[in-house]
């Protein structure tokens, strides 16, 4: 698994390629920023013996409840969620975490993209 962080002035685009992945698969993003939004989320899965991703971004390894910043509604193979405004988050180490979650397998490979704008309009 891999992640590419671009950051251009505010903007930035995270770009993950998983191969191998399963239903507890997560790879650690490092922004080094804290506060920011998020504007999309884009989890494709590309090939393997799943069926759905449905994609969680948490400020926590494995987390859950308080900790999760997006979490996808309904499973499907290609999830794109679009938030008008973006969803203000904070992450104290400037760090977040993605999981695809695929429906099965550890043979799937999945490619994801966060669109993200630094701050929160402050």
């Amino acid at each position: 698994m891999a992640n590419t962080v671009t950051r251009k002035g505010n903007e930035i685009l995270v770009t993950i390629t998983e191969t191998g992945a399963g239903s507890g698969t997560e790879e650690t993003i490092t922004l080094g920023v804290q506060k920011f939004r998020v504007f999309r989320q884009l989890c494709q899965l590309t090939s393997g013996s799943g069926s759905t991703v449905d994609p969680i971004l948490a400020r926590t390894s494995g987390g859950s409840g308080i900790d999760v910043l997006l979490e996808n509604d309904t499973a499907a193979a290609t999830c794109d969620n679009q938030v008008t405004g973006g969803v203000i988050c904070y992450s104290s180490s400037g760090a977040i975490y993605h999981k695809s979650v695929p429906n099965s397998g550890s043979d799937n490979a999945i490619s994801t993209e966060y669109s993200i704008l630094v701050g929160w309009g402050d």
